[in-house]
């Protein structure tokens, strides 16, 4: 049985929109330093899941008409820039969707009425259709909206007139946290460890090591652990605020029930990354 896996799609503003609901890139990021801006933009989203299980996917075409429209403006824009654009994509792992399309150009695809076509619209909602008639794949699909579609809302496209799929539309790095939150594959699943206990407000020595405890119930520590972060999946962070402590969680191996068990500790303790600590502060 295939293992289960999110599928995040990467799209950006075009120079010459291909549709009514992309915004113009011309419009919106014609200065370098606008430009400049959406690509740090996106590195920070992606170093924020740098931990999580997914494929992403990118359309090659998509990215060209984007910066297409630096082509002339050489002397102005560096091609460095643009390079840097073309690696982050591709140092992430992200692969192009073109080079092994499912969606079919017999095929009528429409958003709100309007036709869509060769589009990554159509190749996730056809991708999505194929998913949801094989009953023995599990995958999760969304589209990262980097500045790309005027759509907000959930995005519906209709295949040949009767089929309706929906897309997750994520359009900030927050919105992309908690959708990861609630759709990641596997899931994660926090274990109480009677070491730490539960709901235990002291600390303990056993045999000379310090054992932290788990302060709070094991319901609030698995909702704690599906927004926690950190700089690898075998430990991971999140702030308790009802302790204003952090609580550690620890990976207990390879399974596919994806389990952790917790503790906490204070905000300054050295056992939290100082890059993480940061972020967690904030």
């Amino acid at each position: 049985m295939p293992k289960p896996k999110v599928n995040l799609f990467l799209l950006f503003p075009e120079t010459k929109p291909s549709n009514p609901w992309m915004h113009s890139a011309e419009e919106n990021f014609f200065e370098v330093e606008s430009c400049a801006a959406l690509i740090n933009d996106l590195k920070t989203k992606i170093d924020e899941i740098l931990i999580e299980n997914y494929e992403g996917f990118y359309d090659n075409l998509n990215v060209k008409n984007f910066l297409c429209q630096y082509d002339i403006l050489e002397d102005y824009y560096p091609l460095a820039s643009k390079k840097r654009l073309q690696r982050l994509i591709l140092n992430n792992s992200f692969v192009n969707w073109r080079e092994d399309p499912v969606q079919s150009a017999d095929k009528e695809y429409t958003v709100f009425s309007q036709p869509v076509i060769d589009h990554t619209f159509c190749e996730i909602a056809e991708r999505k259709r194929m998913e949801q008639t094989d009953d023995e794949v599990d995958e999760n699909y969304a589209l990262l909206n980097h500045h790309a579609c005027k759509i907000q809302e959930t995005i519906q496209v209709i295949i040949e007139k009767n089929m309706k799929v929906d897309i997750d539309n994520i359009k900030d790095g927050p919105e992309l946290l908690v959708w990861f939150a609630e759709n990641r594959l596997p899931q994660r699943n926090f274990s109480l460890n009677p070491k730490h206990g539960e709901n235990n407000q002291t600390e303990r020595f056993v045999g000379g090591e310090r054992i932290s405890p788990l302060r709070c119930s094991g319901q609030i520590a698995q909702e704690l652990l599906s927004t926690a972060i950190g700089l690898t999946a075998k430990a991971l962070f999140n702030l308790d605020p009802n302790y204003d402590e952090i609580i550690v969680f620890k990976y207990e191996g390879s399974t596919p029930q994806n389990i952790y068990h917790g503790y906490h500790v204070a905000k300054d303790s050295e056992e939290v990354p100082i890059e993480i600590r940061k972020k967690l502060n904030l």
